[in-house]
């Protein structure tokens, strides 16, 4: 029997149904039995399609699985180079490795498309912390918990546990961390005496003494952007303030937190004057990194994979440079950095859900974890990767790493965040920063919005 049908075949009324019975049944992966019992309902020919369905499922079973990855930008290219490294490995199950425009932005919103209309495009979605609990609340990812069991969650720092995590339950593995630390120039602070500050004020006081006509005091993103938004949240959590509590309620307007925070933002620029104005249009990473990168600032605030572009060749900076903490209100403990790791989730559409879990354990392994950070910076999202000998010597920083990662927190863990940010918390903030607004009437206008959002 041939793994088609035969000239005869075609040319009898039932083939094109014989053919549609067979294309579904290895599309659905479905049972022998439940396929024989179709073509009887059918009336198509049972013995017939018992032969045809043999050769053909042997035929199919022949062609690798290929899942495909929606996935983030990466501007270095190395995640090609684990996903090839994969393929190579596994010939029977391939990984279509899709970068989803230049933006995160671009990415989420093609996810949102294909999975609020059923669609099986995607198979693996890159996940940044926000989208984990949007994505599960709509059930557009799969419940991973069982793929990630509670002995297992010990091995990667806790904060990127809790971000990937919704109602109890994992939607995504940790992939890759991030997190925030307060750069500053080391010659400077030395030959000055002065130990790296711990709380704001300090951190003031230092940099006035430290800056200069052509160095600035201290840099943050203030931009309308989530970028600097999160300078503002780190600030409010510094401050001892929350957005939201444990039980989803609306926080912001207790205390005082929400109003002093903004107000210290404020003061950086136009009463203390240890920032520029020109951190208003620093909208992008970069945008603020370069500034230290080039000499021309004492302290910065920035995510910890600015490091390879401070160590780089052509950095002012390198060799001159350290990291520590971020400060915080009273100075006694590190001020809490937002959680800006990755996960990796499966699409709830996926017909392959368990193959892409393989995938997903192979590329959040702790060999590729290691992997990544030597080959490209990407901070790891499992502690023991920081253990390794090689990282060790590559990265005279690592001991500090590990303290700012224990002390991470994420973004509001609500689906509907992402609405909350951009329709509420970001147009105030930037109100506030170039004072459009007071801090007091911008903090009771996102209560009021804040609201409004959670009970659309």
């Amino acid at each position: 029997m041939s793994d088609h049908l035969t000239p005869s075949d075609e040319a009898t009324p039932a083939a094109p149904a014989m053919t549609h019975l067979l294309s579904d049944a290895l599309r659905l992966r479905e049972s022998r039995r439940s396929t024989l019992k179709r073509a009887a309902v059918l009336g198509l020919s049972v013995p017939a399609v018992a032969a045809a369905l043999g050769p053909a499922r042997r035929a199919r079973a022949q062609d690798p699985i290929t899942l495909t990855w929606f996935a983030a930008r990466d501007p270095s290219g190395y995640t090609q180079q684990q996903v090839d490294a994969f393929n190579a490995q596994n010939p029977a199950l391939q990984i279509s490795y899709q970068e989803q425009g230049a933006t995160t932005t671009d990415l989420h919103d093609k996810f949102v498309t294909i999975a609020s209309a059923g669609d099986e495009s995607a198979d693996i979605v890159s996940m940044d912390v926000p989208f984990v609990p949007e994505f599960a609340a709509a059930g557009w990812t799969s419940n991973l918990s069982e793929a990630l069991p509670d002995v297992e969650r010990d091995a990667f720092y806790s904060g990127t546990i809790e971000g990937a995590t919704y109602d109890g339950e994992i939607y995504g593995i940790p992939w890759y961390n991030n997190g925030p630390g307060l750069f500053y120039r080391k010659d400077l602070l030395d030959e000055a005496g002065i130990a790296p500050p711990k709380s704001y004020d300090e951190l003031v006081t230092a940099a006035k003494q430290l800056q200069t006509a052509d160095r600035s005091g201290f840099i943050f993103q203030a931009a309308q952007t989530e970028g600097g938004l999160i300078s503002w949240l780190e600030n409010l959590w510094g401050h001892g303030g929350e957005i939201l509590n444990d039980e989803g309620e609306i926080a912001l307007g207790e205390g005082t937190a929400a109003v002093d925070s903004l107000t210290r933002l404020v003061n950086f620029i136009y009463t203390d004057k240890i920032s520029p104005e020109a951190t208003l249009t620093m909208a992008t990473g970069p945008d603020a990194q370069n500034v230290f990168v080039e000499g021309r600032a004492v302290f910065l605030r920035m995510w910890m994979t600015a490091t390879a572009a401070m160590d780089a060749d052509t950095s002012a900076v390198k060799g001159l440079w350290d990291v520590t903490s971020l400060p915080s209100a009273t100075g006694t403990e590190p001020g809490p950095g937002c959680l800006g790791a990755w996960m990796l989730g499966i699409s709830a559409n996926s017909r392959y859900a368990e193959q892409s879990a393989e995938a997903i354990r192979f590329l959040t392994s702790v060999e590729q974890q290691t992997a990544r950070y030597l080959g490209n910076g990407s901070l790891p999202a499992r502690t023991a990767v920081l253990e390794d000998e090689e990282v060790r010597a590559k990265y005279a920083y690592v001991d500090r790493l590990g303290a700012a990662f224990e002390s991470l927190k994420p973004r509001p863990v609500s689906p509907y965040y992402s609405q909350m940010s951009a329709d509420v918390l970001q147009p105030n903030f930037a109100e506030v920063m170039t004072r459009a607004k007071e801090p007091e009437q911008a903090v009771n206008d996102m209560v009021e919005g804040i609201e409004q959002v959670l009970n659309s």
